[in-house]
């Protein structure tokens, strides 16, 4: 008899503490996983930061932090982590009543994107280890690596090209209206050009200098059409990086550039497009624009975004078009658009066994095919 008791008060201890348990053991509970920052260059090391807090007297056996990330955030510990369509990571702890626990990851950025947490859950037990509780959090923080940037001789021979573009459409009126500056007198100035007061300071002859009638500017357009029938994205991706460079070296150096594309926005869903001058959209925010397009996502038809914004640029501005794709009717339109706008050239990121095409009359001499390492 007297054993017969003990047993059912056990039994009811072990039910009292499992249902207590099942109705308390998630209460004043709290997850949250987060980047140490929301933006960050390609290839650079981020942290991963989980902050967990138990707060309430009840304290818990174990915990199981979980959550799964994306593969492009590469963890330098693998430990309690598995890899699948995602990085699917566990780590195990034991919480007391009122107590806050905080650990940090460390990963590597080796690809652009823009990134979140698809799921951030725990799972608890009772005391008694009897049955297990789940609970998923939401969780809101993301993280946007940059496109590469990259280090080749064909950004400088870019860069050479351009400057050369807009030093021979540079206009050779001047604008009487506007001055540059004043310089000494040269054997072609004309006499009406001499600035007879600036002359009689110095004691040498000066010259008014004009400005340019108009500011050359360089528009960059980027296709990023599948350029065979496997959807690959390799060559896409260095597109989108040699945009980004460029947009770069262009913004050191003061020049104005726009940048259109038709690939879209992961977040928008629009086509990611960047009409302003560098002055008025900065720098950065045309990199998190680049880092945000979504190449898994159908684009917009390119010809539609050439058409619609090629009249807002002038004839005399300096246009790159980046393409891998080169079938179809992307050469004919090219071959027209070049019609209208003669300082157009065409850059067609490929590889080495990518055949050589042969171009429509007028594309021979703004053209440069970039032979990159690799293979689809």
């Amino acid at each position: 008899m007297e054993l017969f008791i003990l047993v059912a008060i056990l039994i009811s201890v072990f039910m009292a503490e499992l249902i207590y348990y099942r109705l308390h053991a998630l209460d004043n509970l709290n997850l949250k996983v987060d980047f140490t920052k929301n933006v960050a260059n390609f290839g650079e090391d981020v942290e991963l930061v989980e902050v967990v807090e138990n707060r309430k007297r009840l304290p818990l056996p174990f915990i199981i932090l979980k959550f799964e990330a994306p593969r492009e955030i590469m963890f330098y510990d693998m430990n309690n982590t598995s890899k699948s369509d995602f990085l699917y990571r566990e780590d195990m702890l034991t919480m007391k009543a009122f107590s806050k626990h905080t650990r940090r990851i460390r990963a590597k950025c080796t690809k652009r994107g823009y990134y979140v947490f698809p799921r951030v859950g725990i799972t608890t037990s009772d005391l008694l280890l009897i049955e297990r509780f789940n609970r998923d959090f939401a969780n809101d923080s993301h993280l946007v690596v940059l496109p590469e940037l990259l280090n080749t001789n064909l950004i400088r021979l870019l860069m050479s090209v351009t400057l050369s573009e807009i030093q021979c459409r540079r206009t050779l009126l001047t604008d009487p209206f506007t001055l540059a500056g004043i310089r000494e007198y040269g054997p072609n100035d004309p006499m009406k050009s001499i600035n007879w007061k600036a002359s009689a300071k110095t004691g040498d002859l000066m010259v008014n200098s004009n400005a340019s009638t108009c500011t050359q500017k360089v528009h960059i357009f980027v296709n990023l059409s599948n350029y065979n029938q496997k959807r690959s994205s390799s060559l896409l991706e260095k597109s989108i990086s040699l945009a980004y460079t460029y947009l770069t070296e262009l913004a050191q150096l003061g020049i104005p550039a726009s940048i259109y594309t038709n690939g879209v926005d992961v977040l928008s869903g629009r086509p990611a497009v960047s009409e302003t001058d560098l002055g008025s959209a900065t720098l950065d925010e045309r990199a998190i624009m680049l880092a945000r397009i979504d190449l898994k996502k159908d684009v917009v038809p390119f010809d539609e975004i050439l058409e619609k914004y090629i009249s807002s640029t002038d004839r005399d501005d300096f246009i790159l078009l980046i393409s891998p794709q080169y079938n179809g009717n992307f050469r004919p339109l090219l071959s027209e658009i070049r019609s209208r706008r003669p300082s157009l050239h065409w850059l067609m990121p490929c590889y080495k066994i990518t055949p050589l095409i042969d171009l429509e009359p007028g594309l021979e001499t703004s053209y440069t095919r970039w032979e990159v390492i690799g293979s689809d």
